[in-house]
Order: C-alpha cells, then structure tokens, then sequence
C-alpha cells in the first residue's frame, strides 16, 4: 500500500503472481492522479 500527498486514498499494488487486471492499474492511476503517458514512463523505467 503506498501513499502519496494529495491522493485521496492509499493505493494499493499487487505482488502476486500473474497478470494486473486493467481495471486494478487504471483504478490506481486515477486514485494517483497520474496520466497515462507517465504510467508508461515509469513502466519502462522498471522494465
């Protein structure tokens, strides 16, 4: 679970096996308030 000053609530990131559900990842984008460009920024970081 992380926080973030600002977001409305905490966001939650799954570390179990398998694939994200796409409503779990835009769900947590919107919570965040992140745009779809700089999800895909900080993908590409991590990968």
């Amino acid at each position: 679970m992380m926080t973030k000053p600002g977001i409305r609530r905490p966001v939650v990131i799954k570390t179990s096996p398998g694939e994200v559900p796409i409503t779990h990842i835009l769900t947590n984008m919107r919570t965040a308030g992140m745009s779809r460009d700089t999800y895909f920024r900080l993908l590409s970081d991590v990968t």
